[in-house]
This record gives structure tokens, sequence and C-alpha cells, in this order.
């Protein structure tokens, strides 16, 4: 089974950039639209990309990844259309942040929406890839634990450069 791991690729970067820049209502409403048409994603990519609102890290489907079909269209459709009516129950309606986790034992995709007080927070559980990123403009991502050997442990799990020392340790930016 892949290793747990909770993080952002720059395709999530761009998705909560867009979702949250400029007028978070339109953002929201154009979503919708798009979300709530018979459309495929690669067809909405295009259609974004048509129209200017695109964005190069919206590749769809990216050679090579796991999502993509059926299963994981129409689950992430579902679960953008639930952050979607969390957000606009806020005033004003708020911005949606993803995430991605792999590892967790799914056998399916499965898309978790938690409403917060000023975000709607989605993630989307990857069956059976290993998940992390170390594309230009992925976040870094850490998990802290207790090790095989009992002691505590703080392991990058994605973000570039790799094999950073842990931010607690770094001097402050």
């Amino acid at each position: 089974m892949a290793e747990r791991k909770w993080f952002k690729g720059p395709a999530a970067v761009a998705v909560d950039d867009w979702y949250s820049s400029g007028e978070v209502e339109a953002n929201l409403e154009e979503g919708r639209r798009y979300l709530e048409s018979d459309e495929s994603f690669e067809a909405i990519v295009e259609a974004l990309n048509a129209t200017d609102r695109g964005r190069d890290e919206f590749i769809h489907p990216y050679q090579g990844s796991s999502l993509k079909g059926p299963q994981f269209e129409s689950v992430t459709r579902q679960g953008y259309l639930e952050a979607i009516a969390l957000a606009f129950r806020h005033e004003p309606p708020v911005p949606i942040e993803t995430f991605w986790m792999t590892g967790a034992g799914n056998d399916a995709f499965e898309m978790h929406i938690s409403d917060g007080t000023d975000r709607v927070s989605l993630t989307l559980f990857v069956p059976d890839v290993e998940g992390g990123s170390d594309d230009p403009g992925s976040p870094e991502a850490w998990v802290v634990r207790i090790g095989g050997d009992g002691q505590l442990e703080t392991v990058q799990t994605s973000g570039l450069p790799p094999d950073l020392e842990p931010p607690s340790l770094r001097d402050p930016a």
C-alpha cells in the first residue's frame, strides 16, 4: 500500500487560487455552472482556456496520472458541488481550499468536505498511488509521527527542495 500523504500539488494550488482570487462569489457561481453541466473535465478545461479563465496547471487528463476517468470525475464533481454549496452558506461566500490524500487505504476515490469559518476545505482521497509532489510550485507538506524506534520523527512528504530540515529547525524567514 502507498504511504499515507496529505499534500497539495500545483494543480490544487491553482484550483485554490482560481476559487479565491478576484470575485469569490462569481468564481463559485462559474464553477458550479461548469460542474453542473454534462461536460467532461477535459471539455471544461478547454472551455476555461478558451475564455482565458484557465491556468497552465489545469491539464486534464494529465499523462500518467490516476486523477482521471469516470469514478474520479463523478466523485470530484459532486464533492466540489457540495463544497460550493457550503461556501455559499457564508455571507459573503468563502473560497475553497483543496488537498489530496494518498495511502489512506481506500479502494476508490473519496472526497471529504469540511466547512470552516473563512473557507471550505476538501480533501480528495486517491487510491493506490504513492502521493506527495516534487513538481515546481508544490508547497511543503510534513508528517510528525512516532517512528519504528519509538522516537518522534518529522518527515517531509511533499514540496521542493526535497530533504529539507523541518520548519521548526530552520531560521525564521
